[in-house]
């Protein structure tokens, strides 16, 4: 009786686990899809479109500082002092850009946003690998990817009635109005939750925050090279952005697995594949909104539906591969899923043309978000299962890490890539786009290396990081 009764408790920590962290989640995602519906237009009410790429991104630079650190943040301390610091700083930094009179204010903003989002993205991840059971962990981590559906849906429509009617502000200030009153009910709820371990001093964070936060500068560095116009990118420009790019990889590399970079089987290549995959579709997404509306005279709402389509179809492939019990098919997702992800990338560049109907990208888009969404829920599953308990905080850190890295390296990328094709017109985005494609058909090799069948190789990658 008394076991069962324990076990009823576990199980009704684990129900408010998951809505806790949906709910949380499903904010971020809102403010995350809404920001990207309406920057687009921001940046010309205030007169920056220079910045774009910049003010696009720089949430992801700065998240990769404090992402690092909450690994360890919550190995030693528990999960719960890094999150009530992240959701503090997230609402700071939209308090900042709803208020700011420029573009570069804004950027100010969303610099602080992304520090709050480094520390609330692990202590989720943390909370799943010590009070779930491994077994349901799978729809657990596809009940996250499910948290951006009903945002995918409204988010877009908010912000595109936001900025046709209403203040553009109130897309940055939308959620601080929400999380503020609820904060109290946040709290009191977190703290039912134990502590499993004793908390113990923190170590070797002073060598993770510094190469973070150096990796962080440097990519900061080369999103704003994305504000320089063509003529500017002379030869020195250039080899600029490729020693910054070489520079970032070299910090990142304590930051994650060893050999992460070599994509040897197993851990590595699972960080690797989660890089790759994730950060491509973050920076072809940042681009999508702002082609359709310079190519096609699409509205904030209406480009705004992009997200809302990758968002749907990437919850229906995390719902799908969350239920694959197969060995052989799960096996398989990694290939499977990035394919997919590549083809329908490839398909939204034929809207590039203005000869071409916008809604190409749409369909494009709904397949790319199939494909992610098949592999990336996976991928967290197969890296915790290679990790041992007392490190799911800092394999967790570095699937963040591995994600913000991408995401924000690649959108540096794209915005240079952007600057230097502008002069040939709407073809800039062929070239964005298509780098981008390049990099998952690059991914499809990694895919295959994901899987490593030696128990050795598996015994020896929990044991490196």
């Amino acid at each position: 009786m008394r076991e069962r009764k324990k076990q009823r408790i576990s199980r009704s920590l684990e129900q408010w686990l998951a809505i806790l962290a949906v709910s949380l989640i499903s904010l971020v995602a809102f403010e995350a899809l809404a920001v990207a519906t309406a920057m687009p237009y921001v940046v010309d009410f205030l007169d920056g479109r220079n910045l774009y790429a910049l003010a696009s991104g720089v949430t992801l630079a700065t998240q990769l500082i404090t992402t690092a650190f909450a690994g360890p943040w919550c190995d030693a301390k528990g999960p719960k002092v890094s999150l009530y610091t992240g959701l503090g700083l997230f609402v700071a930094g939209l308090v900042v850009a709803a208020a700011a009179p420029s573009v570069e204010v804004i950027v100010l903003g969303r610099a602080i946003q992304g520090l709050g989002g480094g520390l609330i993205v692990v202590p989720l991840y943390v909370f799943v690998g010590n009070y779930v059971e491994p077994a349901r962990q799978p729809r657990i981590f596809s009940a996250f990817a499910a948290a951006w559906v009903l945002p995918s849906l409204i988010g877009p429509l908010v912000a595109g009635f936001f900025v046709e009617h209403l203040n553009w502000r109130l897309v940055f200030a939308i959620v601080p109005l929400i999380l503020l009153p609820t904060a109290p009910l946040i709290i009191k709820q977190f703290a039912r939750f134990p502590d499993l371990h004793q908390r113990t001093p923190i170590t070797g964070y002073k060598r993770t925050v510094a190469f973070s936060a150096t990796a962080g500068i440097v990519i900061l560095g080369i999103q704003l090279l994305s504000g320089l116009s063509a003529k500017e990118f002379d030869t020195t420009a250039i080899a600029l952005v490729i020693g910054l790019s070489v520079l970032v990889l070299v910090l990142a590399r304590p930051l994650l697995p060893r050999a992460t970079f070599r994509a040897r089987r197993g851990l590595p290549a699972t960080v690797l594949l989660r890089l790759a995959i994730n950060g491509t579709y973050i920076a072809v997404e940042v681009f999508l909104p702002l082609m359709l509306k310079e190519v096609h005279g699409w509205s904030a709402t209406q480009a705004g539906m992009i997200m809302t389509f990758g968002s749907v179809t990437w919850a229906i492939g995390s719902w799908a591969s969350g239920r694959v019990r197969d060995e052989r098919y799960r096996a398989a997702a990694p290939v499977v899923g990035t394919l997919i992800q590549a083809i329908g990338t490839a398909a939204t560049i034929t809207a590039a043309s203005s000869a071409v109907p916008g809604v190409t990208a749409l369909i494009g888009w709904l397949v790319a978000g199939l494909g992610i969404g098949l592999v990336y829920p996976a991928l967290t599953v197969h890296a915790l299962a290679l990790t041992p308990p007392e490190r799911h905080g800092r394999i967790s850190s570095a699937l963040t890490i591995a994600d913000t890295l991408g995401s924000a390296l690649f959108v540096a990328w794209c915005g240079i890539i952007y600057a230097l094709a502008l002069p040939q017109g709407h073809a800039a985005f062929v070239w964005v786009i298509g780098t981008m494609t390049a990099l998952l058909g690059v991914s499809l090799w990694v895919a295959s290396r994901v899987l490593d069948v030696t128990p050795k190789a598996v015994s020896a990658a929990s044991s490196e990081h």
